[in-house]
């Protein structure tokens, strides 16, 4: 077990362990389990050996003992695995197994598994299907789990000698669950030690391109197992995506379904994104280069770490080593830098307007109640779904704003509040967030600000929001920011790929209509009402006109903000436009209530499933 000194620091002194599995002969976790059935296979006197694997983790591991002990070893593997693994493809040819391509079905691990079972009930007096993921038929989910168990044993041991104390939480992948099993049930009786397993959530759980089982699946029997499937009312296994092969299966073990029907084990799931952020983030802070797979369970630790006070302890296991995957994450990587050219506004728009979604962006009053909470406040609102943050910089004389925004401003000042440390803000969440930030400011603190553009641009910042300036007047900021060239802010900002977001009032004429939407970058913020910010019942009367109006001088994204407070107004609006924008209702929620999060969770969840 190894102690993760510099991402335990990344995250403000949560202490991080890393059970390196990765550190195994053949660089997984599966020799444990491999090396324990073919001895069952020598006992029971077979002479041929055979197995599935989809990262080919398994695949290898089984070719290795294979070889040690003397069997003939055929590998079943997806046609699209065999592409994507092509190393541990050689590896297994090295060790002398065959690698049979399985080009039915998804060509994939299920389908390997398939394979697999009808090769070994056709051979089965000379033949053992050396399993490798904790699925199957009776007794197989047992033997893994046993095996692997040997991982949380060892943990259960080290972390006691090393911090006198069992862990706050143990985190694994799961996609079949060998290796979370084996971490999770020796520690089954010690209820203090939380569990949570992590799926493979691909595009996200409604693009229908993920391995989310346990989150999304429901029961159903597959592989000789009764336990959470993807699958469609009719009872057909769905197709599943996942940037790690290894994850890219339908079904989920018995043992993982139990934890989660007696709330033993939390399962959640992380995008292809968030594992390759945790797979970054693993290799630049220990030097550590993760498996695919595992790196689902780092990238879930922003999310989670931000929740842990000081000095809790979390142990993550290290599953497998991620030579396998350079050629993925290489080709992830060149098409990541293509889409780099975009601001993260311009992509989140994209990738909603493909999914056909709307998004949900967030208004806070920053340092309301003070800063610390704005930034946990981030971290949730992304994880409950809200696609942008806005962050108000609070103002002695907000012109713009109604009581709720005025008070909140006011209390913000108080608490010494500025812009310099609301940058200063912006910059710590961006190291823990891809979330699209923008800022909304009036313009006398960011007037006062030395090369604010340059500033902000370096801290993480995505757009700006400045609703007492006129695009006549734009050029006064461009010039305040050294770097940049004397032209109007509209280019500046695109070449700093910060967006000047403009909002144009409901009474425009066709003139400035033309004029801000050509001007706003990100998106034009459409302004509900007449008048001052602030939750209301009813929107302006002549808004639906309005806004059909806007759409035929503009295809750029449409965000509708002010007096939006609930669903109702959702549902009238939201087929007109690309977005909305709620600020004063979460600011009253923070206000009311000691602690906030479940009411503001259930209002966000309400205007996400009316957005949908």
């Amino acid at each position: 077990m190894y102690y993760a000194k510099n991402l335990s620091e990344y995250f403000n002194g949560i202490k991080i362990y890393l059970k390196r599995e990765d550190l195994c002969h053949t660089g997984a976790h599966k020799i444990n389990n491999t090396l324990g059935q073919t001895l069952l296979a020598r006992i029971l006197k077979k002479r041929r050996i055979i197995a599935e694997t989809g990262a080919g983790q398994h695949g290898v591991a089984t070719a290795t003992t294979a070889a040690l002990f003397g069997f003939a070893c055929d590998v079943y593997m997806g046609e699209i695995d065999v592409q994507r693994q092509a190393l541990n493809v050689f590896r297994m040819n090295l060790l002398g197994a065959k690698v049979k391509p399985v080009n039915s079905g998804s060509k994939t691990l299920k389908d390997a598994i398939n394979e697999s079972l009808r090769d070994w009930v056709t051979n089965v007096r000379d033949t053992y299907y050396l399993l490798g993921s904790c699925v199957g038929p009776h007794p197989y989910p047992l033997i893994v789990r046993d095996f692997q168990s040997v991982i949380g044993q060892e943990t259960k041991k080290q972390i006691l000698e090393t911090e006198k104390r069992l862990p706050d939480y143990l985190l694994a992948c799961v996609g079949g669950g060998s290796n979370a099993i084996g971490m999770f049930s020796p520690f089954f009786k010690n209820k203090e030690v939380k569990f949570i397993g992590i799926e493979a959530g691909g595009g996200g759980l409604n693009s229908k391109q993920h391995s989310a089982s346990l989150e999304k699946g429901k029961i159903g029997i597959l592989h000789g197992t009764k336990s959470y499937l993807l699958q469609d009312e009719n009872g057909q296994i769905s197709p599943t995506h996942s940037i790690a092969p290894g994850l890219d299966y339908p079904g989920v073990g018995p043992e993982h379904s139990y934890y989660k029907s007696i709330g033993r084990a939390e399962y959640v799931s992380v995008t292809d994104k968030e594992a390759l952020d945790g797979f970054r983030l693993l290799s630049e802070t220990e030097g550590i280069i993760p498996a695919l797979e595992p790196a689902h369970a780092i990238g879930y630790l922003k999310k989670l770490a931000p929740k842990l006070k000081k000095g809790g302890i979390i142990v993550i296991c290290l599953s497998g080593r991620g030579d396998k995957d350079m050629e993925i994450v290489k080709s992830v990587k060149c098409k990541v830098e293509s889409e780099n050219k975009m601001n993260r506004i311009d992509k989140k728009f994209k990738e909603l307007r493909k999914d056909k979604k709307k998004a949900l962006i967030v208004f806070l009053t920053a340092g309301y109640p003070n800063l610390r909470t704005t930034e946990e406040l981030v971290y949730y609102l992304e994880e409950w779904g809200v696609d942008i943050i806005e962050l108000g910089v609070p103002f002695s004389d907000p012109i713009a704003d109604g009581p709720t925004i005025q008070y909140s401003s006011l209390f913000s000042l108080n608490q010494g509040t500025n812009l310099k440390k609301i940058l200063e803000l912006v910059e710590r969440i961006r190291k823990k967030s891809n979330l699209p930030l923008v800022l909304m400011s009036y313009y006398n603190p960011i007037y006062q600000y030395k090369n604010f553009l340059q500033v902000a641009k370096e801290n993480g910042l995505d757009g700006v929001i400045i609703p007492d300036l006129l695009p006549e007047e734009d050029k006064e900021l461009q010039a305040k920011s050294k770097d940049l060239p004397a032209v109007d802010l509209a280019g500046a900002g695109q070449r700093a790929k910060l967006d000047l977001i403009y909002l144009l009032a409901p009474t425009s004429n066709e003139k400035r209509i033309k004029m801000i939407t050509k001007r706003s970058q990100g998106f034009v913020y459409i302004v509900s009402i007449t008048g001052v910010t602030g939750a209301r019942n009813r929107l302006f009367t002549g808004l639906e006109p309005f806004l059909r109006k806007v759409h035929n001088y503009t295809d750029k994204p449409l965000a509708l903000g002010f007096g939006i407070s609930n669903s109702r107004q959702v549902e009238e609006i939201k087929n007109l436009v690309d977005g909305i924008i709620v600020g004063s209702a979460i600011i009253e929620i923070i206000r009311k209530y000691k602690n906030p999060l479940p009411k503001m969770r259930k209002f966000i969840l309400n205007l996400k499933n009316a957005l949908s």
